[in-house]
């Protein structure tokens, strides 16, 4: 894709000049949220960019002449060697927040460590470190102080080191985002805690990449932190209130001090709510819900002083997010990244095909493999599975109950796929238009799940689609659950192959999606 395409131009009225063109920039977590809004910028102002990405399953979006991909795991020292080698620019937007809480602080430390190791070596000049605001605050979250840490260890190199603190960022498909949209749209009443009425600073992703960008392009900067925040100082229930009024929503606050338990269990038992109604897995919410009762506001505003721009108020952030969403003009997610335990797993081509359950349905349809497609590639989110919902809602459920993404993820872009894009528990790993579509499962299940719809043009004119339901079980859990579900599969499968045929024939008619079952979701 051409990053002209996905770029929002946060940058255009920068007050720095780009640096000289061809300077090198590496960009880790570049499939991240954060990182997906940031390389476009960096290559419409004339920056040569490479992409780090943990593994080959983490499917580049963007093609351009000044940009390439490198594959490399920053717990491995030589990794980072190579993917730092020839860089002048780094920015640091790694994170481990997948993991559980027992282990991202250990792994955010570890890796932090390499990176000023690989810096140091590769002669790195400057690092820009995207952490989080807090430092000050009295009951800090361990979320939060593994942030500081790893600022702290960043700031040890020998380049300069820059590090951004920012609290809520508001932007299409941020979490933070995402979560209190969540909250607003399901609910009339929010149970609540008073020591979650700390306050913060939220801040537009649009100006988060201004800052990053007008960082890169300030000379003469020296090794400090840089808090950034939005004009707007909020209480989190001011901020879910003021969320709620823009969407024109009515809701309450039930304050829950009285239950008998500890603030900590209660925290916990927060998050598993919202993990249950929210698209967000339950380990990004738990470590975003211990961090409400810390007060996350800018220290100073020096940073102005440097980059002159006036930021978003939290209104003007809100309303243009959701115009964004409306318009269809959602680049970057935060589901473009899959769970932890999911990141690491090899294309179906890789598998050796004797491991395979395989379960196979086809039919025959009159249309053309173009109009056929198109069809196909609009299952999920909104609009459904198209036969059979309440049982993908139940296995959704199951799913969510288990710690799992559930169906709640949804999609990027309710009309539109793209590889590597999130549809509900499922992620495209491979698309060639009109082929192909092959999802794979990122559900909790006793093996590995892969569905595959295959289009072939008849010399007839019609359409042979056919749905594979490709299974690699574990050894005994794996073959019963396969045999459990394969009837039910079957009724699916089938149902759906059915409402692709009636959609594809209707006479005179340009296919056009189902309304989304969430009447509410219409107007964001």
């Amino acid at each position: 894709m051409d990053p002209e395409k996905v770029n929002y131009h946060y940058t255009d009225d920068l007050p720095t000049a780009p640096l000289p063109a061809g300077t090198r920039v590496l960009v880790t977590g570049a499939n991240g949220y954060v990182g997906r809004r940031l390389v476009p910028e960096l290559l419409y102002r004339g920056y040569k960019v490479r992409c780090m990405l943990r593994n080959k399953g983490l499917a580049p979006v963007l093609e351009h002449p000044n940009l390439e991909f490198v594959y490399a795991d920053a717990r491995h020292p030589e990794e980072l060697n190579r993917a730092l080698e020839r860089m002048e620019v780094a920015y640091y937007l790694m994170h481990s927040l997948r993991l559980d809480k027992q282990e991202f602080s250990g792994a955010e430390k570890e890796v932090a460590r390499n990176f000023v190791d690989a810096a140091d070596t590769c002669g790195l000049k400057r690092i820009i470190y995207l952490g989080g605001l807090g430092e000050a605050s009295d009951h800090i979250s361990s979320h939060l102080s593994s942030r500081i840490e790893v600022g702290a260890i960043l700031s040890s190199a020998k380049c300069t080191v820059v590090r951004l603190r920012a609290a809520v960022i508001l932007g299409t498909g941020s979490a933070s985002y995402e979560m209190i949209k969540s909250l607003v749209l399901h609910h009339r009443w929010i149970p609540f805690l008073s020591e979650f009425n700390s306050k913060c600073q939220p801040i537009a992703i649009r100006d988060v990449i201004k800052y990053l960008v007008g960082m890169l392009e300030l000379p003469g900067l020296k090794t400090g932190k840089y808090p950034i925040g939005g004009p707007d100082v909020l209480t989190y229930r001011e901020l879910v209130k003021r969320f709620a009024k823009i969407m024109n929503r009515k809701i309450g606050f039930i304050n829950v001090f009285w239950f008998p338990l500890p603030v900590s269990t209660l925290c916990r038992i927060f998050a598993w709510w919202m993990h249950m109604i929210s698209p967000v897995p339950v380990n990004i919410v738990a470590l975003l819900v211990e961090s409400l009762h810390t007060d996350v506001v800018c220290p100073d505003n020096r940073v102005r002083d440097l980059l002159r721009f006036e930021p978003l108020d939290f209104d003007t952030a809100v309303y243009w997010a959701l115009e964004k969403e409306k318009n269809r003009k959602v680049f970057s997610h935060w589901s473009d990244v899959p769970p932890e335990n999911m990141s690491d797993l090899m294309p179906i081509c890789e598998y050796e095909s004797a491991e395979f359950v395989i379960d196979v349905h086809s039919l025959v349809i009159p249309a053309d493999p173009e109009k056929v497609f198109d069809i196909v590639c609009r299952i999920g989110g909104h609009h459904g599975w198209l036969h059979g919902n309440i049982l993908w809602e139940i296995r959704g459920w199951i799913d969510r109950f288990l710690g799992g993404v559930g169906l709640h993820r949804g999609r990027r872009d309710e009309q539109e796929l793209r590889l590597g894009d999130s549809v509900d528990f499922w992620r495209v790993e491979n698309l060639v238009r009109p082929q192909e579509l092959l999802l794979r499962a990122e559900l909790m299940s006793p093996g590995f799940s892969w569905l595959q719809f295959s289009l072939l043009h008849l010399p007839s004119g019609n359409t042979r689609l056919t749905l594979k339901a490709h299974f690699i079980p574990y050894r005994f859990w794996g073959h019963l659950y396969w045999g459990f579900m394969k009837r039910f599969h079957t009724y699916i499968f089938k149902g759906m192959l059915d409402h692709f045929y009636r959609e594809a024939v209707k006479p005179d008619e340009k296919y056009s999606p189902q309304s989304p079952k969430n009447p509410d979701q219409t107007s964001v």
